[in-house]
């Protein structure tokens, strides 16, 4: 846990962390396992998703730029922005599991019932103790306020109201001040759990939280030419598996490798008795890839002497880029509508566009393996028309082809610019007509639920066969192969052969 652990020595706000919480935490948790350490290990097993949680939001919070700037006294913005909502947050999400523990071994050490174990008994309960410094971050109607209540602004203080209209006034700068002290004691916190665990709990088969599992290999992986973008825990039928997402900026196969099996390494010592498979996706000039190692193999492998077939040995699946074919510019993958996680907007980046009777939604499309010629993997359109017959609705899409198929063109040619990629020839293009107007998203993963009429797909690759839908009627018309979906509007056969 290096990694993790460093970034309580350098990182702004966690290098701040309270060493009054830091010792207080720990010499809790070390007393709690002398004296009651099967009721301390159950609540830890039982609440792991509860840590998930908080150190998951204790993360997006230390993240944000809020930390280190200068707020005037009277900048309700920043307030009402920035500290309201993360100052609730904060509380609970991040801070209640850690003091639902101190309270509930403290009330069995009383030889009373933890039954209620709510934020504000919590406080109560420990503020007389050694953690009494709960009380002077903690603001009951403030708290109240911005969850159910009212806030009224006032050049530099606010008042919160709960529903009881009961009050609580803070000045500006003395809020932000409560809230730095809130991140400081949650971060000291989470510290003392992070180096207990790496002490003690991580010996009595006790699972490390998986946010920080994942922050670990995060932080330790990451490169110049290799960003681990984020990291998930994913079940594959009967197959634990550790999803790794990584862009990469290498420049040769050997960079490309060398990074995947370090990342894939680590990963393993980490995912030990946790994971049967590291999955690495792995994203080269927006062109997606993957290769699946097997944590076990991996783990018998004696690192100071092994060679590269000892490597590809562990490996239970992959592109076959990952070994051969890879160049720098590989081939590219480009969707109009995807979301990046490298963009703090992720806005749709068409606009709607009418072609006669049909309306454009979006477009995905990638470059062949030889990186040649374009596919369109799917175009999206909606039929906006008044016509209830289907036959005469059939007879539009047909007159409309030829606009189609150039409207899809174009929009092809402004996604390939937009991404940066060279122009190439279009040798496949999938239109797909849906009847109703649905988000983006609803639209690709309706399959051959009744509202797609039918999909058209232009096909010149020799290489590349054409998709035939399930029960679908299938025309020839203009060299273009079209599937008429036999269950649009016919939803109760949909229903009978797809029960839900």
């Amino acid at each position: 846990m290096n990694s993790v652990l460093q970034k309580f020595s350098i990182s702004s706000p966690k290098k701040y962390y309270s060493e009054e919480a830091y010792k207080t935490y720990s010499d809790f948790l070390s007393a709690s396992l002398l004296n009651n350490r099967l009721e301390l290990l159950k609540f830890l097993s039982d609440k792991e998703e509860a840590i998930n949680i908080s150190y998951k939001l204790l993360e997006n919070i230390n993240n944000k730029p809020i930390h280190e700037c200068e707020v005037k006294s009277t900048d309700a913005v920043f307030i009402d922005e920035y500290i309201n909502y993360n100052y609730l947050q904060l509380l609970d999400g991040a801070l209640l599991i850690y003091i639902q523990l101190a309270a509930y071994i403290q009330l069995i050490d009383d030889g009373k019932q933890a039954n209620i174990l709510d934020l504000y008994n919590c406080v109560e309960k420990l503020s007389t103790g050694k953690f009494s410094y709960l009380k002077s971050i903690y603001e009951h109607n403030v708290r109240n306020g911005i969850g159910h209540g009212k806030i009224v602004y006032w050049e530099s203080k606010a008042e919160y109201f709960d529903k009881k209209d009961n009050k609580s006034t803070l000045y500006y700068y003395d809020f932000i001040r409560k809230f730095d002290l809130l991140l400081d004691i949650v971060n000291g916190f989470t510290l003392a759990y992070i180096n207990f665990w790496n002490k003690e709990l991580r010996t009595l088969n006790l699972d490390l939280p998986r946010q920080i599992l994942f922050e670990e290999i995060k932080l330790h992986s990451t490169s110049p030419a290799w960003e681990v973008v984020s990291v998930i825990n994913q079940q594959v039928l009967e197959k634990r598996q550790l999803a790794i997402n990584i862009h990469s900026w290498c420049s040769s196969q050997a960079e490309l490798r060398d990074e995947a099996v370090k990342t894939a390494i680590h990963a393993a010592r980490l995912a030990v008795n946790k994971f049967d498979i590291i999955y690495l996706h792995i994203t080269h000039n927006d062109f997606p890839g993957y290769v699946k190692f097997d944590v076990e193999r991996l783990n018998i492998i004696d690192y100071a002497n092994a060679r590269r077939e000892d490597y590809a040995s562990t490996v239970t699946d992959s592109l076959e880029w990952f070994f051969n074919g890879f160049s720098e510019t590989m081939p590219a993958s480009m969707d109009s509508n995807a979301f990046d996680t490298s963009k703090k907007n992720n806005a749709k980046t068409d606009i709607e566009e009418s072609i006669g009777v049909f309306t454009y939604k979006d477009i995905s499309q990638h470059v062949n393996v030889h990186n040649d010629f374009i596919l369109i993997k799917d175009a999206r359109y909606t039929y906006s028309g008044v016509d209830s017959d289907k036959k005469q609705v059939c007879s539009e899409i047909k007159l409309a082809l030829p606009s189609l198929l150039a409207h899809a063109r174009k929009k092809s040619k402004e996604l390939t610019a937009r991404t940066n990629h060279r122009q190439l020839p279009i040798k496949y293009l999938c239109i797909s007509i849906y009847e109703q107007d649905k988000r983006a998203r609803t639209l690709r993963s309706n399959g051959i639920k009744p509202n797609l009429i039918c999909t058209i797909q232009y096909n010149v690759t020799n290489t590349t066969g054409n998709i035939k839908l399930m029960d679908s009627r299938v025309e020839n018309f203009k060299d273009v192969f079209f599937n008429w979906n036999h269950y649009w509007r016919n939803a109760e056969e949909y229903e009978r052969v797809f029960p839900a």
